[in-house]
């Protein structure tokens, strides 16, 4: 009986160890996409159908089934043409970029966001770190300075800020940017600047602070720095 409960064994052994579902860490990917559908691993311009779970950093899961969870929180699922960055943003086909991992942001007022869900802050945060935010944006940093937050800055929950990320997109031979958390339309003899020194006319030439230049494709989004924040 025993040889009998040995064999058994030995030949279980290869299935546990193949089995698809185990989250596999990986550096190389870049991203999660849904495409017709079905989810597909991104490395640089190419495309991969996901077969296995993906770990990346943050704690967060993204599963061969399109869905995604960032530690303990709940299962949300990816989007069609959404993609999950490998560094814990979500890029939206409209060409928005917003962090999946909980946060805290300014768009007029507070908003708090956990596992995906916001909502306006209505009464005095205070964070581990000591920072005291208010409502209407107004805080009080642990080195007693007091400033009002601009749109589109990002905390942490512990209080750590988040340097944000803009996008210049090109949908429909439209250029779209996000910019302070807001999406803008710039006409075609529109030109308008972004936080990091990066300029976007409206026929889709972007020219970067260090004066090079590049013209944007139908489809395609670049990803620039957003909001100044205190440190």
């Amino acid at each position: 009986m025993n040889r009998i409960i040995g064999l058994l064994c030995l030949l279980l052994l290869p299935l546990v160890w193949a089995s698809p579902l185990q989250a596999q860490v990986s550096d190389s990917v870049d991203g999660v996409t849904i495409k017709d559908g079905r989810p597909y691993a991104m490395q640089g311009g190419s495309l991969e159908l996901l077969t296995q779970n993906l770990e990346f950093p943050l704690d967060i899961e993204v599963t061969t089934n399109g869905s995604f969870k960032v530690a303990k929180g709940k299962e949300r699922n990816l989007l069609e043409g959404q993609v999950i960055q490998h560094d814990g943003w979500l890029l939206n086909p409209d060409g928005s970029i917003e962090p999946v991992f909980d946060h805290v942001t300014m768009q007029g007022k507070v908003i708090l966001v956990r596992d995906g869900v916001s909502q306006a802050l209505t009464n005095q945060m205070t964070f581990p770190n000591g920072l005291n935010m208010n409502p209407d944006g107004t805080c009080l940093y642990p080195d007693g300075s007091n400033t009002r937050l601009m749109d589109g800055q990002l905390f942490q929950l512990d209080g750590t800020p988040i340097v944000s990320k803009d996008t210049i997109s090109m949908k429909n031979g439209q250029v779209v940017v996000q910019k302070k958390g807001k999406m803008i339309s710039i006409l075609q003899w529109q030109t308008t600047g972004m936080n990091d020194g990066t300029t976007v006319r409206g026929d889709g030439l972007i020219q970067k602070k260090d004066g090079t230049q590049s013209h944007l494709v139908e489809g395609q989004t670049i990803l620039v720095d957003g909001a100044l924040v205190k440190h």
